[in-house]
């Protein structure tokens, strides 16, 4: 009998809309309190001044349009002050063996082809020395004009790319990035009326980039 009686006094609660929902309420109200309380602490744990309300401490709270602002300031940096200025080249009448010599030495892919004036005349890269030196390997039925071309000739301008992509002085990170990728250019030459005036790489981007992110961390 006890315990029919008591599960009808339950039922009359749960229909009152009695203790139990009250309790419910109160529990998410304390775990909210809480968690405000949690985070003003750790505020507190740093040093920083603590706010005198939860209002407060969210509007000190930064935003993602800092990280926005940072973002826009990396993409309009011009690459004047990125490339490289001291930039190896190749004269046009160098020979082919001092240029196959070059590429061995040195870790780069494109060398800048340039005549007596400094002016850009092409480039070689080493698909270019490699199709060469490896030429002996390749079937006759696939050789074609250019690759027997290529093979007789005997100075750098014999096998350069004539007419490179090049990019201007007051060029920006953003306009250099998306040529590399459109491209797949790993270096990209930069020009000043018609003459080489330095060169401009992915490492050269990613560099000046992490060099901004880690100074924007410290202030």
């Amino acid at each position: 009998m006890g315990f029919f009686m008591g599960k009808i006094f339950s039922l009359a609660n749960n229909l009152a809309g009695g203790p139990p929902s009250q309790k419910n309420s109160n529990e998410g109200g304390e775990e909210e309190e809480t968690g405000t309380e949690k985070q003003l602490e750790k505020v507190s744990e740093k040093g920083e001044e603590l706010p005198d309300s939860p209002e407060r401490y969210l509007e000190a709270t930064p935003t993602p349009n800092h990280n926005e602002e940072f973002f826009e300031s990396c993409l309009w940096i011009t690459i004047r002050d990125l490339m490289t200025k001291e930039v190896v080249t190749i004269q046009e009448d160098t020979p082919l063996e001092e240029v196959f010599s070059l590429f061995g030495k040195l870790p780069y892919h494109t060398f800048p082809v340039v005549n007596k004036n400094n002016e850009l005349v092409g480039i070689i890269d080493i698909d270019i020395i490699l199709e060469i030196l490896l030429l002996c390997l390749v079937p006759r039925a696939k050789h074609t004009p250019l690759t027997a071309i290529r093979s007789l000739g005997g100075k750098a301008e014999d096998v350069m790319i004539t007419h490179p992509v090049t990019i201007p002085l007051d060029a920006t990170l953003k306009d250099a990035s998306d040529l590399m990728m459109k491209y797949r250019f790993d270096r990209v030459c930069v020009s000043e009326n018609g003459k080489l005036a330095g060169i401009i790489s992915k490492k050269d981007l990613v560099k000046e980039i992490c060099r901004r992110r880690k100074k924007e961390r410290i202030e």
